[in-house]
């Protein structure tokens, strides 16, 4: 029995998007007085969250063997957790980085959520858009230094030591924090905004809008993402194989010389590619199980300070350390259960599963935000004729 979704559940989901939007809270909080209010709103949200799922649901929680087998595994890495971190802080960190995902989406896959409701939480996500496209435009138009001074009051390139907001370039353009905080943080926004969307029919016009800042984020992890949803999505329909036919006859040479054209103006490189593998390759020795992992909390947030081993730039590399190829596969397949089970959320899990080979999904408050609220079910409408 699903469990019904009050007023409280709703306003809980709107505030975890409203967390998402960093620069946006820095600028009222620091108006407020103490901008350092803002780093409390994510966890915040996720407890918020919780907490009323807890009150709310009673003995409504559907569980299977399955959640008995996740959570009791990873309830056993919690205490190796706990032994290989020293201080709460880092604790918190890791906690983040490795459970909340899968709690959330626990959750929301429990929920029902009236279709006006969840329209209302897409279409704070559309202005989100909007607002987040104009301070990208703003910042190319201004430049980096005079946006930074806008909207924190100094300017510092890069990542801001104490704020961490970030500012950087690709080519000739500025790859803006926008009301975010990052540029990968406003592609996974614009991406999985897009992904929700697409599941709406309401949607299917607005969802573009979220191609701009996706775009002019300039990462490719999120290019990846929509890419290969869309081209799952357009060529598993039957009439469309004969333009994949097509496509591999004529568009993958093109592809080829676009590809080596752009390489050589340096707009396309793969250079940071072949570093991360590198870097994989060197940087990460470290003790752990294959099976088994145990190395959580040695790896990722835990770990902060011991250069590439604190990033990894992997899921699934950061998943293998932490948890092995059991937590691995119970991770997967835990998803794959609580999915909706349409061919439009298989790609989306597809594109998400080949995306976390080269990048630390859960490191980005966005995704954690984000990404469980593909799971939310909308409560069927019951006829009165």
């Amino acid at each position: 029995m699903k469990v019904k979704l009050n007023k409280f559940f709703y306003w809980s989901i709107l505030f975890q998007v409203l967390a998402t939007q960093g620069v946006l809270s820095f600028i009222i909080f620091k108006f407020l007085g103490n901008w350092e209010i803002k780093k409390l709103l994510h966890p915040i949200s996720f407890f918020l969250v919780v907490m009323v799922f807890i009150v709310q649901s009673s003995k409504k929680i559907k569980i299977t063997i399955l959640d008995i087998l996740f959570f009791g595994y990873f309830l056993v890495l919690l205490v190796v957790m706990f032994i290989n971190i020293n201080n709460l802080e880092s604790a918190y960190i890791v906690f983040r980085e490795v459970y909340f995902v899968f709690i959330l989406v626990f959750i929301f896959s429990q929920v029902e959520i009236r279709q006006e409701q969840w329209d209302k939480v897409l279409n704070l996500i559309f202005y989100f858009f909007i607002l987040n496209s104009v301070f990208i435009l703003l910042t190319n138009y201004l430049g980096p230094e005079k946006y930074m001074k806008m909207i924190t009051g100094r300017y510092q390139w890069g990542i801001d030591p104490e704020f961490k907001f970030k500012i950087s370039n690709f080519y000739k353009f500025w790859r803006s924090p926008a009301l975010i905080g990052d540029a990968a943080s406003v592609g996974y926004f614009s991406v999985i905004g897009y992904l929700l969307m697409d599941q709406n029919k309401k949607f299917k016009n607005k969802k573009y809008i979220a191609l701009f800042p996706l775009i002019f984020s300039f990462v490719r992890s999120a290019y990846l993402v929509f890419f290969i949803y869309e081209f799952l999505k357009f060529f598993t329909k039957k009439k469309n194989l004969k333009i994949l036919v097509l496509i591999f006859k004529i568009g993958v040479p093109l592809l080829l010389m676009l590809g080596f054209v752009l390489s050589k103006y340096d707009i396309l490189s793969l250079e940071s590619l072949y570093h991360r593998f590198y870097l994989w390759e060197n940087n990460t020795e470290i003790e752990y199980n294959s099976f088994f992992g145990g190395a959580i909390g040695n790896v990722g947030g835990g770990a902060r300070g011991q250069g590439f081993i604190s990033t990894i730039d992997s899921y699934w590399l950061f998943m293998l350390f932490s948890s092995g190829i059991i937590g691995i596969s119970l991770t997967i397949l835990f998803i794959y259960e609580k999915s909706l089970k349409t061919n439009k959320f298989l790609f989306i899990l597809l594109s998400f599963l080949f995306a976390g080979f080269f990048v630390s999904l859960t490191q980005s408050l966005v995704f954690l935000a984000l990404f469980p609220l593909l799971f939310i079910r909308l409560k069927k409408q019951i006829s009165t004729t």
